[in-house]
């Protein structure tokens, strides 16, 4: 059901009709004529909300502003696609990526396990990843210095001298020279 409403003035100019309208969910707004004659205006602003909704819910990882620790996984494993290559099966979009890498995975069984990847010179695919129950870090470490004439990780040679990790980095970080920074 519907009935005129009060005008609306247009930059002082002229009136537009504008009508009250009762929407099929029970709420009601207030339409100006020409929407209503275009069909641009068809909810209260129901079917909006509706449409919203659905596409923050497509998927089911990432709800209410938190994201499932797969969907996480899934995220990043996409956002390193330089490094390695990923399927075209998990990059669909419109959630259906999202639903794949879970339907081929699986649910990470708890917080200890990780994805790896069985062979490093392969993409992540379904053949190549699994949930691994804390395997040790593959790849070099990304910073070496050389402690006694051989070339070391950070990590290595702060537990070679003794020094915290922590602070060896913070002295190699304001410019002091290996050798210095490796003094305790």
């Amino acid at each position: 059901m519907s009935h005129e409403d009060t005008p609306y003035f247009w930059r002082g100019r002229f009136a537009r009709r504008r009508w009250s309208c009762d929407c099929d969910c029970g709420g009601s707004a207030t339409v100006r004529e020409d929407r209503l004659k275009a069909e641009t205006t068809l909810s209260c602003g129901c079917l909006r909300d509706d449409a919203s909704r659905e596409r923050q819910y497509r998927h089911g990882g990432k709800s209410g502003g938190r994201a499932t620790p797969e969907y996480q996984v899934w995220q990043s494993l996409l956002h390193r696609q330089q490094e390695a290559p990923v399927c075209r099966r998990w990059q669909a979009a419109n959630g259906r990526g999202y639903a794949a890498f879970l339907a081929d995975v699986g649910p990470r069984p708890d917080a200890d396990h990780r994805l790896v990847r069985r062979n490093a010179a392969r993409a992540y695919s379904p053949g190549n990843c699994a949930w691994e129950h804390a395997p040790p870090r593959r790849g070099t470490p990304r910073h070496f210095v050389e402690y006694r004439g051989r070339m070391m990780s950070l990590g290595d040679a702060a537990a070679a001298t003794g020094i915290d990790y922590r602070r060896l980095c913070k002295r190699l970080e304001r410019g002091w020279p290996a050798a210095e920074a490796l003094r305790p």
